[in-house]
C-alpha cells in the first residue's frame, strides 16, 4: 500500500514552472523598489 497514485499535479507544466514565478518575482522586485524609493525620499532629523 506504499505505491504512488497515478495521478498528475494539477499545477504543472509551461505555465507553472516558469511564467507564473517569474510574475511574482517581478511584483516583489517592483514593489521593494517603490518601497526604497519612497523610505530614501524622506528627510534626515
Amino acid at each position: 500500500m506504499n505505491g504512488s497514485l497515478p495521478v498528475e499535479s494539477p499545477i504543472g507544466g509551461f505555465f507553472w514552472t516558469w511564467i507564473v514565478p517569474v510574475l511574482l518575482f517581478g511584483i516583489a522586485l517592483t514593489a521593494t523598489w517603490l518601497l526604497y524609493r519612497m523610505f530614501s525620499k524622506q528627510k534626515q532629523d
